[in-house]
């Protein structure tokens, strides 16, 4: 869930929700999530696309990737598992793809450095 610049994960209780994880590193307002497996896509309303990586053992969002040009994101769709494709308030339509060094990386570490950003 998008609260804020905060990304939560919640969890089913008996009577309630649980928050099992949260990451507080989104730059702005969160616009738009979509995911495709451990892997979240996160639009917010002035940056653009943050890529985040959730590791279940560690119970963890990571943030991995993000793009490099500022957009005002309205919509976004998921391609395949490396690309998405987003449009913005001006009426453009922009497509970003991982390298594939990048989600090797993410998918497999094996230094086990959980430090790719602070921990939020």
């Amino acid at each position: 869930a998008g609260v804020g610049r905060m990304l939560r994960l919640y969890d089913i209780g008996r009577r309630k929700l649980l928050r099992k994880c949260e990451n507080r590193h989104i730059p702005n307002l969160i616009a738009d999530i979509k995911t495709v497996r451990q892997r979240i896509y996160v639009s917010d309303v002035q940056e653009s696309v943050v890529c985040v990586k959730f590791k279940k053992r560690e119970n963890q969002l990571i943030i991995f990737a993000d793009d490099t040009n500022p957009r005002w994101i309205t919509n976004s769709c998921i391609l395949d598992y490396d690309t998405v494709a987003m449009s913005d308030k001006f009426g453009n339509v922009a497509v970003m793809r991982l390298p594939q060094s990048v989600t090797d990386d993410v998918d497999e570490d094996p230094t086990g450095n959980k430090a790719l950003w602070d921990r939020g």
